[in-house]
């Protein structure tokens, strides 16, 4: 009813009028039609970026490697000892004055507990001393009044072999200062005077008298 009564109204005027009534209706319609896209451009980008963000978070987080620890440097103050590592090269040794044996120490912490070995010390003052001993209570037997006297660790201890290893080796002395890295090594031989039979190489590492651990290893001495 509304569409008849404009077409009767627009029919009702000149033909100068009726131009003029079309063309406001066509521009009417074409600024409806501008305003539609323009909405939909304004509404569409809005979207496309929320989906963006979506698929930038759900990219999943990347994970670091689990990396092995390493020794780090103690300082020179002196920090309770665990078992001292030791390394050798043979259990079974001849007592015959040739062949050559190496034992290497290195110092640890406690960070295993206080009767372990722990992570390597770095640092250097540490007293380090081997011997052989037939005794198996080797912990029971230890003079700790001797081991808070650093400077007298150089004297055979009780209970040890004294004359048992032949240090040859000049630059391994049977008492000597670890290294800044906390190791020492030691190049020996077996005297030949020495028994068959089982014995323990004991390993000892003493920081100035506070602090100190040690640890044995049972070996099989043979004659030729």
């Amino acid at each position: 009813m509304q569409t008849l009564s404009q077409q009767q109204q627009i029919n009702n005027l000149s033909p100068q009028s009726r131009t003029i009534a079309i063309l406001a209706m066509l521009l009417f319609a074409f600024a409806g039609l501008i305003s539609g896209f323009a909405v939909g451009a304004f509404i569409h980008p809005g979207s496309h970026l929320q989906t963006t963000n979506l698929n930038a978070g759900s990219t999943p987080p990347i994970t670091s490697r689990n990396m092995t620890p390493t020794p780090t440097a103690h300082s020179e103050r002196p920090i309770p000892l665990g078992f001292p590592k030791m390394d050798i090269t043979s259990y079974t040794m001849a007592a015959d004055d040739t062949h050559t044996y190496t034992v290497a120490v290195q110092v640890t912490d406690q960070s295993n507990g206080k009767t372990a070995v722990g992570n390597p010390v770095h640092a250097s003052g540490v007293t380090c001393k081997i011997w052989l001993t037939k005794d198996e209570h080797v912990s029971k037997n230890m003079p700790i009044s001797r081991l808070k006297e650093a400077d007298t660790l150089s004297a055979p201890l009780p209970n040890e072999e004294p004359g048992s290893l032949d240090f040859f080796d000049a630059t391994t002395p049977q008492t000597q200062m670890c290294n800044a890295k906390g190791r020492a090594t030691w190049n020996y031989k077996l005297a030949i005077s020495l028994d068959s039979g089982t014995y323990f190489l004991v390993a000892l590492t003493d920081w100035n008298g506070i602090h100190y651990g040690w640890s044995w290893m049972q070996i099989n001495v043979t004659k030729s």
